[in-house]
């Protein structure tokens, strides 16, 4: 078999990781595409989307951050003043499949063109670290007023390529080894996510949360690599981000689903990746009956993990601090069964790049609260970006 060539609108949901990895799912030929282009357009949207699923279709494809914006009634003003800040790209897009396809995970690499064929430059933020201390400062003053617990601060960065879309996916992929990354390809616009951060599963109505927060750097030295993992693993302002935002989704979880069924069985568990350490926790809880995937997303998007606490006025903050919209990052990606399966990603370590263009977009960012600084802050953002050019040791 063969992926599908440049013309061809498709998706591909790929888990890179070096241990007991699941099938990519691939999803050709759409029947139809569902595109909201602005705010008013989401709504309608997701009712499209539940009603495919009833029909028998698969659905697939992402939510940008700013789609959020209109799923929870106090943001509404907010939605109603983005006329500045329009997105560079449709706020969600899916396709509906008649099917999809499983690949073995060991046949990934040899299915994807030579990754010697493309290049990618290091990640350049496009606004200043002068800029991005400003904007800390605003964001730690909510926080001593007593607005927010934490709010998640990301800026935008661009990065040259050259080569294939699909040649710069080979030579990122081994460089994150994510479990839920992937391909989008709309024909307007291009998505290669390696995303190491699920958002929520649903398999047959059990719902799995696993909100990623607090990172650390490697160590080219083993035993200094591992005496960071061991730190981040105890390290107690990292411990308390974390729970922070287990709670914000315990909280979103509890809502659409029944009673006493909402649990933590691993809280801080530590995962290792090519370029950094992250702490990772994880939800499950069972679903409401009569609920679907759809109804799952209206509640709980966009992830808490990267808004803040408490979410709503994290996101008001959000807006009035931040200069850019963030598109695709922090939005998801994800995937509808007919039978109500189904997964997304929270969409950082994502890029997307306009059809034509040799330049992608990259956000990155990190969870500021009380007693963070702003130095460490971002130089913990520019740690997240360099799995663009740095090998796997």
């Amino acid at each position: 078999m063969r992926l599908p060539g440049s013309s061809e609108a498709f998706v591909l949901f790929d888990d890179a990781r070096e241990r007991n990895p699941a099938p990519a799912r691939l999803y050709r030929d759409p029947v139809e595409v569902i595109c909201a282009n602005s705010l008013e357009e989401v709504q309608p949207a997701l009712d499209r989307l539940a009603e495919a699923a009833e029909l028998g279709m698969h659905a697939a494809g992402y939510m940008s951050y700013e789609a959020g914006l209109v799923l929870e009634d106090r943001l509404l003003a907010l939605a109603a003043g983005q006329g500045d800040r329009k997105p560079g790209m449709p706020l969600l897009w899916f396709g509906l499949f008649e099917g999809h396809r499983l690949i073995d995970p060991a046949l990934m690499p040899h299915l994807l063109p030579d990754p010697a064929t493309a290049t990618v430059e290091a990640p350049r933020p496009l606004l200043d670290e002068k800029t991005y201390h400003a904007a800390f400062a605003r964001v730690q003053d909510y926080i001593r007023a007593g607005d927010i617990y934490q709010a998640n601060l990301t800026f935008p960065c661009s990065t040259r390529f050259t080569g294939d879309i699909m040649a710069l996916y080979a030579a990122i992929r081994p460089r994150q080894r994510a479990g839920y990354g992937g391909i989008i390809r709309t024909g307007a616009h291009n998505i290669l996510s390696f995303s190491p951060e699920l958002f929520f599963t649903n398999v047959r109505g059990q719902l799995t949360a696993r909100p990623m927060k607090g990172t650390a750097r490697r160590a080219v030295d083993p035993l200094a690599d591992a005496a960071l993992a061991r730190e981040l693993e105890q390290d107690a302002k990292q411990r308390a981000e974390n729970l922070m935002i287990v709670d914000l989704l315990r909280n979103d979880l509890s809502r659409v689903s029944r009673a006493g069924t909402v649990t933590v069985p691993d809280l801080f568990h530590v995962e290792t990746y090519p370029t950094v350490h992250q702490m990772v926790s994880t939800i499950r809880a069972r679903m409401l009956p009569g609920l679907s995937p759809i109804d799952i997303l209206r509640v709980l998007f966009p992830c808490g993990s990267i808004t803040g606490a408490p979410k709503v006025r994290a996101m008001e903050i959000i807006d009035a601090v931040e200069a850019y919209p963030r598109d695709i990052y922090t939005g998801t990606m994800g995937w509808i069964d007919p039978n109500g399966d189904a997964a997304f990603n929270v969409a950082i370590r994502t890029i997307w790049v306009e059809e034509g263009s040799r330049e992608g977009r990259l956000g990155l960012g990190s969870g500021i609260v009380a007693d963070s600084d702003a130095v460490s802050e971002w130089a913990e953002c520019l740690a997240k970006g360099r799995f663009l050019t740095t090998a796997a040791q």
